[in-house]
């Protein structure tokens, strides 16, 4: 079973998409922060992350360097829902395997997971 690191301010959002994804087959957790998810990074292994770009405090492109550099290899997918083409550049630029732009269809963001685990 993959694991997934889910990182969003939304908690609504994260809720949403880690049922989602446990009824699809995936064990997820969750952080509303980069902080956050440096720290879960540190004391669990994943299989992929999927985070937003805007939170407060760091950003999901600061996360991404942090990923690219400590953990090589580690799918990374960013989402937003703003900025979508300097973004999407910019974050496949610097790593990011896929960008979902928000709002986006789960089964859309479970595709995208797939395809960064294969």
């Amino acid at each position: 079973m993959a694991r997934i690191l889910l990182v969003d301010d939304d908690q609504e959002l994260l809720s949403l998409m880690s049922e989602y994804l446990s009824d699809c087959g995936f064990q997820s957790e969750l952080a509303s922060n980069a902080a956050e998810a440096r720290r879960r990074l540190e004391q669990s292994q994943f299989d992929a992350v999927l985070s937003d770009f805007s939170m407060p405090g760091e950003s999901g492109l600061d996360l991404l360097c942090h990923v690219s550099s400590r953990y090589p290899g580690l799918p990374f997918i960013m989402m937003s829902g703003s900025g979508y083409s300097t973004l999407k550049a910019l974050a496949m630029e610097m790593g990011s395997m896929e960008f979902i732009p928000k709002p986006f269809k789960l089964t859309e963001m479970v595709g995208l997971l797939e395809k960064a685990l294969s």
